[in-house]
C-alpha cells in the first residue's frame, strides 16, 4: 500500500448553508458526506444555529456584509466544480444577494429546500416569490421532499395566468410526479422527490420499500450544466429509485442527499451515476446513525466502499412500479461465455466445450428464424445455455431458454411477457445507474462491461479496470454476474481474480485454427462447469 505524501488535488464543492450545532444536519452533515466520498467542501455559513436531535432552539443569521466576505474568501481559492445550497433565511436578506453571486458561477448547484426542520422550530420561509422563481430556474438539481415541493408551489403565489395553470394542476393531486411537473412547467430542471410515503395513486407506499422520484429536465430546459449528461434515448426521463425501508429514523438525510450528489457531479459522474450513488450513500448513512436517545439519530456519512448490495436502489421506470417482474435463477454461473453469429462457429465451441453461449446476429439473413430455431435446438442438445441477444420477440416466439436486453432495449421489450413465459433474461451494464436499472427488473444475470478496451466494437463508455470490476463483483455478489470488453487469455486471470464468476468473451473466441489452443488457455483460469 502507498502512502500519500503531499497535496492531493480533489473536486472540491461549495455549501451554502447553516451550521448545526449538534452536526447532524446543514454545513456539519455537508462536510461529513463531502469527507466520506473524498470530496474537498468549503463552506459559507448563512446561520447559525441551536439545534439537537429534537428540533431547533435558536438561530441567528449573519449580515450580508459577512455572507459576502466568506463568499470572496472562498472564490479567491477557485471555483468549485459544483455548489450545494442548504437551509436559507427566510425574507430578503440573502436570496436577492445570492441570485446576483450565482451569476458569476457556470457550474451545477444542487438545492435541498430545507422549509421546515423535522423536529420543528425553523421559521418559516417567505421568500420573495419572484426572487424563488429565479432561485428555482437557476438551480440545476432541485431535491425537496413532497411536502417541501408542495410548499415551494405554494410560496410562489402566482400572480398571473402563465403560473396559474400548473400549479391549479397540481393543486388536485397532492404526487410527486403532478409537484415535478407543476415545477417544470414554471423552468425548474431536473427534481429529486425523495420519500416514498406516498405513491402515484396516493396510497400508503409498502412498509418493505421506500421510493425518491426522478425527473429529468425537458428537452427544452436550459441546462448547460449538464449539456453532456443529460439522459439519451436509451435511458428514462422519469424514474423512481426504490430502496429498502430501514427500520429507524435519522436527522439530516436531505443535506446528506443534495451533498453527496454534489459530490458526485463534482468528481466527474453523469448526473443519473450521481443520483444513484448518493441516494447509496444516504441509505447508508441512515444504516450507520449515530445514536440519539430519543429514537431521532443522526445520519452518519461513510465510504460507498463500506455499503452492500441493499445500501443501492433499484431503478423502476414510474408507469411500470405497481408490476414487479422476476426472471429465472441460473442454477449455475455462465463460465465462459461465448457470443456467436453463425451455425458453424456455435457448433464447434459445443464441441469444445464452452459453458454458455449469445446468439448475437447483427445483420440477419432471410433465414436468421430458421438459424435461430437451430441454435436453439443445438444448444439444448448439448445442455448449454443459449440467450438470444436483443430479439426478444423471436425469443419468444421460439421458446428460448434467455434473452440478452441492452439499456435501451429494456424500454420496448415485453419484461412481463418474457417474465411469464419463463425466459431467462442478461442486461448488459456500464455505470452505477444501469445497474440500478438492471436489478430494478430482477434479471437471471447482469454484465458488466467493458473490463478492457473491446477489441470487436466501438463503445462510448471508458474500460472499467480491474478495481472497479472486484469492487462491484463483491457488492452485488447475490446475483449472477458475467463481464466483457477485451477479455483475453493474457488478462483473464486478473478478471476472474475480482470474482465475477464468469467472462463473456468474443474475438479470443474467433473460428479460426487456434480456436482450440485459446480456449485451452482461457480454461487455466475458469475451469468447466458440471453439466446439470
Amino acid at each position: 500500500m502507498s502512502l500519500i505524501s503531499g497535496p492531493v488535488r480533489r473536486a472540491k464543492i461549495w455549501s451554502i448553508a447553516a451550521s448545526d450545532c449538534s452536526a447532524g444536519a446543514g454545513i456539519q452533515a455537508d462536510l461529513t458526506m463531502a469527507r466520506a466520498l473524498d470530496t474537498d467542501c468549503a463552506t459559507l455559513i448563512c446561520a447559525i444555529t441551536a439545534q439537537n436531535s429534537q428540533g431547533v432552539q435558536a438561530i441567528e443569521v449573519l449580515s450580508r456584509a459577512m455572507l459576502e466576505q466568506q463568499w470572496q474568501s472562498l472564490n479567491a481559492d477557485g471555483w468549485p466544480q459544483a455548489i450545494k445550497i442548504g437551509w436559507l433565511p427566510p425574507g430578503s436578506l440573502l436570496l436577492p444577494w445570492l441570485l446576483e453571486k450565482l451569476q458569476e458561477y457556470s457550474g451545477p448547484v444542487i438545492w435541498d429546500p430545507v422549509l421546515s426542520a423535522s423536529q420543528g422550530g425553523l421559521p418559516q420561509a417567505n421568500w420573495p416569490p419572484a426572487a424563488l422563481l429565479r432561485l428555482l430556474q437557476r438551480v440545476d438539481v432541485l431535491t425537496p421532499n413532497l411536502a417541501e415541493a408542495q410548499a415551494l408551489l405554494g410560496l410562489l403565489q402566482p400572480q398571473d395566468d402563465e403560473y396559474n395553470r400548473p400549479l391549479r394542476d397540481c393543486a388536485a393531486t397532492a404526487t410527486a410526479t403532478a409537484s415535478a411537473a407543476a415545477l417544470q412547467a414554471l423552468g425548474v430542471k431536473h427534481v429529486l422527490i425523495t420519500g416514498g410515503d406516498r405513491d402515484q395513486a396516493g396510497r400508503a407506499e409498502s412498509e418493505k420499500w421506500i421510493q425518491d422520484t426522478f425527473f429529468a429536465a425537458p428537452p427544452n430546459a436550459s441546462a448547460v450544466a449538464f449539456s453532456d449528461q443529460l439522459p439519451g434515448p436509451e435511458l428514462l426521463r422519469s424514474f423512481a429509485f426504490r430502496h429498502r425501508r430501514l427500520p429507524l429514523q435519522a436527522h439530516g438525510t436531505g443535506c446528506h442527499l443534495a451533498s453527496a450528489i454534489a459530490c458526485g457531479l463534482a468528481q466527474g459522474y453523469t448526473l443519473y451515476d450521481a443520483l444513484t450513488r448518493a441516494v447509496a450513500a444516504v441509505r447508508l448513512a441512515i444504516r450507520s446513525a449515530s445514536e440519539r436517545a430519543n429514537g431521532y439519530h443522526n445520519a452518519w456519512a461513510r465510504p460507498l466502499n463500506d455499503s452492500l448490495a441493499d445500501d443501492w436502489p433499484q431503478v423502476v421506470p414510474l408507469q411500470h412500479r405497481a408490476a414487479a417482474v422476476h426472471f429465472p435463477r441460473l442454477p449455475q454461473p455462465l463460465g465462459l461465455y461465448g457470443l456467436v453469429d453463425n451455425l458453424p462457429h456455435l457448433k464447434r465451441l459445443l464441441a469444445l466445450g464452452i459453458d454458455s453461449l449469445q446468439w448475437r446476429v447483427k445483420n440477419p439473413a432471410d433465414d436468421h428464424k430458421a438459424q435461430t430455431a437451430q441454435a436453439i435446438r443445438c444448444a439444448a442438445e448439448a445442455n448449454v445455455p443459449l440467450f438470444i441477444n436483443d430479439d426478444w420477440e423471436l425469443a419468444l416466439e421460439l421458446g428460448a431458454l434467455g434473452v440478452h436486453l441492452g439499456q435501451e432495449d429494456l424500454l420496448t421489450a415485453d419484461l412481463q411477457a418474457l417474465a411469464e413465459a419463463g425466459i431467462a433474461l442478461g442486461i448488459s451494464t456500464h455505470s452505477d445507474w444501469e445497474i440500478a436499472r438492471a436489478r430494478g427488473v430482477n434479471p437471471s444475470y447482469i454484465a458488466f462491461g467493458p473490463v478492457f478496451t473491446p477489441l470487436s466494437k466501438v463503445l462510448r463508455y471508458q474500460p472499467l479496470g480491474t478495481e472497479v470490476l472486484t469492487l462491484w463483483a463483491t457488492r452485488f455478489s447475490d446475483q449472477r454476474l458475467t463481464c466483457i470488453g477485451g477479455i483475453t487469455a493474457a488478462n483473464i486471470a486478473q478478471v476472474m481474480a475480482s470474482g465475477v464468476g464468469s467472462v463473456a468473451i468474443v474475438t479470443e473466441l474467433a473460428d479460426d485454427e487456434a480456436l482450440p489452443q485459446r480456449l485451452a488457455d482461457l480454461r487455466q483460469c475458469i475451469p468447466a462447469l458440471e453439466k446439470l
